[in-house]
């Protein structure tokens, strides 16, 4: 199991970094959708691109769709990297 858990912080970072977003709005909102960010299909791939690249974590097509919110997200990379609760 990693040191840590993959934060709302390394979301906020990837999301920035990856897709030049501007995640100010995002700050200690777990439950806002990841679709009223702004984010297509073509970023979603990106984002499961580097979230494997960069923590090892495969994030398949169909667990992606189901992924609709910051807190899906860091739930479902903290459980594949053996945290059971994260958000």
């Amino acid at each position: 199991m990693p040191d840590q858990q993959f934060t709302h912080d390394d979301l906020q970072t990837l999301l920035a970094e990856e897709l030049g977003l501007d995640v100010e709005n995002l700050a200690g909102e777990l439950d806002t959708s990841l679709g009223s960010l702004g984010l297509d299909s073509l970023s979603v791939v990106e984002i499961q691109l580097a979230v494997r690249r960069r923590h090892g974590v495969a994030l398949p097509d169909e667990v992606a769709q189901t992924v609709t919110t910051v807190r899906d997200a860091l739930q479902y990379i903290n459980d594949r990297l053996g945290w059971a609760e994260a958000a």
